[in-house]
């Protein structure tokens, strides 16, 4: 555990050092804008085939992966809306396994506060799991998150815009917002080249540039930075505690009764850096003799304009009655080669221990990313 406590405050401390190496007319996370709805969905996939010089095929190489993630926050000033969904599907040696798990969450708040209510579902399916797992649950909470991204591609515009001397000097802080609630307000526009003629409008109506002067290059740019996909910049935390039931057993046992407890937080220290983690826990009614712990930590971070930059560390703690507990970590770092605005190629380190491992295992994956959106 110390180790694990060691590693989320780096992390941390790494994440908010990063702020002072920006530039920025503000911290993004004081930034609230008029509608807050982050979406991210990706897919990643590898594939390796080998055949042997021997007949009897002792080893050949046939295995790839494929994975699918999804989340979606919608904020709103009465209620909120959670989901979650990751699949992956693993090819080895002609044998496909799977593992899928997906979650939804409503929140309530009261009287536009930060406390809420909540109701909720998960479910997880794996080839090893018995059966489907399911469990509802509902609690308490505190705490709320926001999309930054509208602000966050306000400030590379301006960044862009002083980088092709189309303006001399940074833009005063009430125009970076403008930009930034206009862009939030995107879906008013009919098409992106709408939405950059009305951000040259208000970039203009400053006086730093006459009428129409942008210029091409400076407009196309403008409209690279609002196409990107893989940029979103969340902010926040939530606390919640509740109470569940399991509707379906994943490992074919009885159906408990459970308690539940997490914290989430996201952190955008500047335009292209982003820090997550969280910490769940859920036990059955004994609460120290049944229980999983989940621990996560990623910071990521933009070298260039087509190289990104991921630390993540994961730690999983699972307790049975009667039973030692079983601790598995990962680490994975990773580099992302952008090839266009929603293709890129990843090379990544995985480094994997768990508690009846005699040393930590070590891999390296070369991955084809396409963001949908």
């Amino acid at each position: 555990m110390r180790k694990l406590l060691v590693i989320l405050t780096i992390l941390t401390v790494f994440g908010v050092e990063s702020v002072w190496a920006q530039p920025r007319v503000g911290p993004l996370c004081g930034y609230t804008p008029p509608r807050s709805e982050f979406r991210d969905l990706k897919l990643a996939a590898n594939y390796r085939y080998y055949n042997d010089q021997f007949a009897d095929n002792r080893d050949n190489v046939n295995s790839g992966s494929l994975r699918a993630s999804f989340s979606r926050l919608l904020d709103a000033p009465a209620f909120g809306i959670s989901q979650q969904a990751t699949v992956k599907l693993d090819l080895t040696r002609d044998t496909l396994s799977y593992q899928a798990d997906g979650a939804m969450n409503f929140r309530a708040y009261f009287d536009h506060t930060n406390f809420f209510g909540f109701v909720g579902a998960e479910a997880q399916g794996a080839t090893t799991f018995i059966s489907p797992g399911l469990r509802v649950s509902a609690g308490l909470g505190y705490g709320r998150f926001k999309d930054v991204t509208a602000l966050s591609k306000a400030l590379k515009i301006q960044e862009r815009l002083l980088e092709l001397k189309a303006i001399s000097v940074p833009l005063p802080a009430t125009v970076i917002f403008e930009l930034a609630d206009t862009i939030g307000r995107r879906r008013e526009f009919p098409d992106v080249a709408s939405l950059v003629q009305r951000l040259e409008e208000i970039i203009e109506a400053t006086g730093f540039i006459p009428q129409g002067q942008l210029g091409a290059v400076a407009l196309l740019r403008m409209e690279e930075i609002l196409s990107e996909t893989a940029d979103e910049k969340l902010c926040g935390w939530e606390l919640r505690v509740g109470g569940g039931y399991e509707v379906l057993d994943a490992q074919g046992g009885a159906r408990d009764w459970l308690t539940l407890a997490s914290f989430e937080y996201a952190l955008a220290p500047a335009p292209r850096s982003q820090f997550k983690s969280s910490l769940r826990f859920s036990s059955s009614l004994a609460l120290l003799e049944d229980y999983v712990l989940i621990a996560q930590a990623s910071y990521s971070f933009r070298i260039s304009e087509t190289i990104d930059a991921q630390a993540s560390y994961n730690f999983v703690r699972t307790q049975l009655k009667a039973r030692s507990s079983l601790d598995i970590q990962g680490i994975d770092l990773r580099l992302t080669f952008q090839i266009q605005a929603n293709l890129n190629l990843a090379v990544q380190l995985e480094f994997t221990l768990a508690s009846d491992f005699e040393e930590w295992t070590q891999g390296v994956t070369i991955t084809a990313n396409y963001d949908l959106f």
